[in-house]
């Protein structure tokens, strides 16, 4: 099983990233607060993990992150989604951060991304998952 973990330098972990189902999808966790360039670590590490073995789908938890993401969001919608579409990826669940800044930022990836990829929004990680499945 392919997972990949990333940290701070104060170790803190703030990206995980596993392969689930037989490569149905990719299960990728942001946690704790971002920036662009953990943000961007973290893109660019689920990007290698496509071109070593492509994926049509990408459930994207917010659950664990807080705060905004907006500088990220526009790297995110502007350059990893059309990156991530010449990779396979078709189908992206997201499921929303709990609070309303993490959500406005989501928004702004959302207007750039939706062009690329097919992206429904969820509470839960089960919700996200089973609409991959299905």
């Amino acid at each position: 099983m392919d997972i990949k973990e990333l940290k701070k330098s104060n170790g803190d972990l703030f990206f995980e990233a596993e392969r689930k189902f037989d490569n149905s999808f990719i299960l990728v966790n942001w946690i704790g607060i971002q920036t662009l360039e953990t943000v961007m670590m973290g893109a660019n590490s689920l990007l290698t993990m496509l071109r070593r073995e492509p994926c049509s789908a990408i459930l994207n938890s917010h659950k664990e992150l807080i705060g905004p993401w907006e500088d990220s969001a526009l790297f995110l919608g502007s350059k990893w989604a059309v990156q991530a579409k010449i990779l396979g990826v078709f189908h992206f669940a997201q499921v929303l951060a709990p609070g309303i800044y993490g959500q406005r930022s989501f928004q702004t990836f959302y207007q750039l991304a939706q062009r690329h990829l097919q992206i429904e929004t969820f509470a839960t990680d089960a919700e996200a998952e089973a609409w991959l499945l299905s």
